[in-house]
């Protein structure tokens, strides 16, 4: 049964107000258009400055040919693989695309650094302000990996923790700062004997990876940002074209 509204009600019900939408609607939409026409304008004038003065360098490519890996780099994909044997070991290596440090970040160090009255004990403290981070993965045939989590500042190279892996494809899909959370990886790597932090790291070294190859992290995980970034900025003038 449908009810009926008292008529009462229908005597005290204004009638709606049908002021026609178009106008306001209509001027939404070209502010929209205009604000759009203003930021393709921008984009591409980025665009254009990038690819401008974007230059690959070759060097990198001779250094991974010179040093024997081989270089897996993905257009679109923001991990890299160098990838070499040596012996009986498959060594691996993976870092991804870093941003270089902002001019206010810089000012920003510059200013704390004169604030500080123990400058010798701070610099101790604070990381590096550019460096990069990677991860080596030695694999044996018989499947056992042995896993060192690096940085890498200015060339130099630091390891921050060493692991044993039981299964690669799962343990790169961790996040880098989650690893070893879950399991027990070993100590805290500067925690271990001195002798032992040595060894390790000259273990590491034996297969190439040395400061030439983290200038080379270094370097590329920056180039490898640039060409993400003109790939953003062209894919953006798609969107706002079509």
């Amino acid at each position: 049964m449908i009810s009926r509204i008292p008529l009462r009600l229908v005597r005290s019900l204004k009638p709606l107000n049908m002021t026609p939408v178009c106008a306001p609607f209509c001027s939404q939409i070209e502010k929209i258009n205009k604000n759009g026409q203003k930021l393709m304008k921008i984009v591409e004038k980025e665009l254009k400055y990038e690819k401008t003065n974007y230059v690959a360098d070759d060097s990198a490519l001779e250094f991974v040919q010179k040093a024997g890996f081989q270089l897996k780099d993905t257009e679109g994909d923001h991990l890299i693989t160098l990838e070499k044997k040596v012996g009986d070991i498959k060594v691996i290596v993976q870092f991804q695309q870093r941003q270089p440090n902002s001019e206010f970040e810089d000012e920003q160090e510059e200013e704390t650094n004169k604030q500080e009255k123990d400058q010798e004990n701070e610099e101790e403290k604070q990381e590096p302000a550019e460096y990069a981070d990677f991860t080596v993965y030695l694999q044996k045939n018989n499947g056992q990996i042995l896993c060192y989590e690096c940085t890498t500042s200015k060339g130099e190279i630091n390891v921050n923790m060493v692991s044993l892996v039981k299964n690669l494809e799962e343990h790169q899909k961790i996040p880098r700062y989650e690893r070893g959370l879950q399991d027990y990886s070993g100590p805290e790597f500067i925690s271990l004997d001195e002798r032992l932090q040595m060894t390790l790291v000259e273990y590491l070294r034996g297969f190439g990876i040395n400061d030439e190859l983290g200038a080379f992290v270094e370097h590329y995980s920056l180039d490898k940002e640039e060409r993400l970034y003109i790939q953003w900025l062209d894919q953006l003038t798609t969107f706002l074209k079509n």
